[in-house]
């Protein structure tokens, strides 16, 4: 991006925003490319990955999580159980909720995403030594928190 039409060094703030919102688009796109052969939208990717992470999460958890509606998540597990990758389960505390567990299917794709993650970061990151990855971690929490305070 260096030389491009976003660099003006008058506005160095303006410049590392529209960096930041640039380098998320190619991010995702980068990832949504190369989980595409798995055969699994980016909606499907994100809640097989909060239910990895989550094992017997709720409906209204995942839709809280993923910021959409309750009815779009619970349309999106209905078709991940109906692919075989998602189960849901009676919770014993409340007969009215589902706890949303990952099948062997759904394990599988999981240990996937991950090599494929670790693949993109492998690519993203190229050249990064640790000192410069905890410093970027550490500017990316603070625009994080200054964001989260507006």
């Amino acid at each position: 991006m260096h030389g491009d039409i976003f660099e003006d060094p008058t506005d160095l703030r303006r410049n590392a925003s529209m960096k930041l919102s640039i380098i998320a688009r190619q991010l995702r796109t980068h990832f949504d490319q190369s989980v595409a052969r798995l055969g699994v939208t980016r909606s499907q990717w994100t809640v097989i990955a909060v239910t990895a992470r989550h094992p017997g999460v709720t409906q209204r958890t995942i839709a809280k999580a993923l910021e959409i509606s309750e009815a779009s998540a619970g349309r999106l597990i209905d078709r991940l159980c109906a692919d075989g990758l998602l189960e849901r389960r009676a919770k014993d505390d409340d007969r009215r909720a589902h706890a949303v567990f990952l099948t062997e299917a759904g394990q599988a794709i999981t240990s996937r995403l991950g090599e494929i993650a670790r693949a993109n970061e492998d690519v993203a990151f190229k050249g990064f030594n640790e000192d410069d990855l905890a410093r970027l971690n550490a500017l990316l929490d603070a625009i994080s928190e200054n964001v989260g305070r507006s």
